[in-house]
């Protein structure tokens, strides 16, 4: 087989593994990981079960490899955001970070919704943990970056406490929506963790 022939068939197959983990995520959005089975992620990508089992052998292949994608595409976001940016006062870090959590709930509310199914699967499945591990890595490193140039003491341990809320922040808005959740919750529950 020539190299000719072998790359648009390459080519397909890795864009139906991708529409595979693409369902997989918006399955787990929709209905929760339970949902995600080789048949129910064939289904809603548009393929067959055969396909599912031949590009993801078990079920937790399948989820991790969702995970890292999730993960990888976040991590891609926040670094894109936060690496070289430049050095400005207090009140613009706080709305860089505002501005960071409000885009990911209105850019892709499946993607965050599947984030918080994945930190279940995670107490569930510890070998789905090295993944989000990275992400949570990546978020904390962005955030200690805003609270270490406005002079925080302790920017690392700031950071992982301010993930740690924003992330509880992220949860309730998505169950339970505010109309004003941005200047009522966020902005000053981001602010009371800047010198």
């Amino acid at each position: 087989m020539t190299t000719s022939v072998r790359e648009p068939r390459m080519a397909r197959g890795a864009a139906r593994r991708e529409a595979l983990l693409e369902a997989a995520i918006r399955l787990l959005a929709r209905e929760g990981a339970r949902a995600v089975t080789h048949r129910a992620v064939a289904a809603e990508a548009g393929t067959t079960h055969g396909n599912a089992r031949y590009y993801f052998g078990t079920l937790d292949q399948l989820l991790d490899e969702a995970l890292r994608q999730l993960a990888a595409r976040q991590i891609d976001e926040v670094r894109a955001l936060f690496d070289g940016l430049p050095d400005v006062d207090v009140p613009q870090r706080i709305s860089r970070l505002v501005d960071y959590v409000t885009g990911t709930l209105a850019g892709d509310r499946d993607a965050a919704v599947a984030r918080y199914e994945f930190f279940l699967e995670v107490a569930r499945r510890p070998t789905l943990r090295a993944s989000l591990d990275e992400w949570g890595a990546t978020q904390r490193a962005a955030f200690a970056g805003e609270l270490r140039g406005a002079g925080a003491a302790d920017p690392e341990a700031a950071a992982a406490d301010l993930l740690t809320l924003v992330n509880g922040l992220i949860l309730e808005q998505l169950a339970l929506p505010a109309d004003d959740f941005e200047s009522a919750r966020l902005r000053p529950a981001i602010a009371r963790f800047f010198p």
